[in-house]
């Protein structure tokens, strides 16, 4: 472990095209020396729907018997060592 200050990343956004050959969809964010793309905002909003949809259905899902029962088992045991 290191002492004293922690490191700080070096964030820079780079204007230029992201290389894979589509326009528009992305800049090349560098962040400490290492690139990544920076995906426009309407594209991000799009996937954030995307994924708020996917993990709302997974939430509706019931939780399988199997985990039920483990869960049971571990309250059991929490109310035993009490």
């Amino acid at each position: 472990m290191t002492q004293g200050k922690e490191h700080e990343q070096e964030k820079t956004l780079s204007l230029r095209p992201d290389g894979d050959g589509a326009q528009g969809d992305g800049l090349v964010e560098t962040v400490d020396g290492v690139d990544g793309v920076y995906l426009e905002p309407h594209i991000q909003e799009q996937l954030g729907r995307v994924l708020r949809s996917f993990c709302d259905d997974l939430v509706q899902q019931p939780i399988p018997d199997k985990f039920v029962m483990l869960l049971a088992q571990l309250e059991a045991k929490q109310r035993e060592k009490k």
